[in-house]
Parts: structure tokens; C-alpha cells; sequence
């Protein structure tokens, strides 16, 4: 009765490989402090790049609501545990 339960169907054609399809997409032009950060992925956040950086940052609530990891990003201010890498150019201060 449950023989059958567990069989691939073939009707949903070849099997594929979960996750990312050709990879994550990395951003090779970002700085933190001037110092270049190697293998940034694109939609990584600012907190885990700094700490990649080995460059301190101060944290509180980890929800951006109170504003104690307060960085530039590009020249504008941004919460770094919320914050996220853009696709182009990122230079966090």
C-alpha cells in the first residue's frame, strides 16, 4: 500500500540542486575604514562585515531600534545590525 509512498515521479523531470542557483553574488568593492574586505556577499549584514574586519562595533539591541551601532555607509548614517551590503560601491566608517 505505502510501496510506492517514497518513489521518485518521474513527471517532475530532472532533479535539481537546492539553494542559490551559480552562487552567492559577491561585492568585491567594499571597505570598512578604508581597509579593503575580501568575499563580501551582496545582502550581507554591515554587523557580520565589521566583525570579518575585526573592527568593533558597539551593539545593543540588535533590532536597530535603539541606535548604538549608529556607522557610515557611503557617507550616510546607518545601523549597522540592521544594515545591509549594497550590490555597488561600500565604504562603512
Amino acid at each position: 500500500c505505502l510501496a510506492g509512498a517514497f518513489a521518485n515521479d518521474d513527471s517532475l523531470g530532472k532533479a535539481q540542486n537546492a539553494g542559490l542557483k551559480n552562487g552567492p553574488k559577491f561585492n568585491e568593492n567594499v571597505t570598512v575604514n578604508g581597509k579593503a574586505v575580501p568575499k563580501v556577499v551582496v545582502d550581507q549584514k554591515i554587523s557580520q562585515v565589521c566583525a570579518s574586519a575585526r573592527v568593533k562595533v558597539p551593539y545593543n539591541c540588535q533590532n536597530g531600534e535603539c541606535g548604538t551601532c549608529m556607522v557610515k555607509i557611503n557617507g550616510r548614517k546607518s545601523k549597522a545590525c540592521v544594515s545591509k551590503v549594497p550590490s555597488g560601491k561600500c565604504a562603512i566608517e
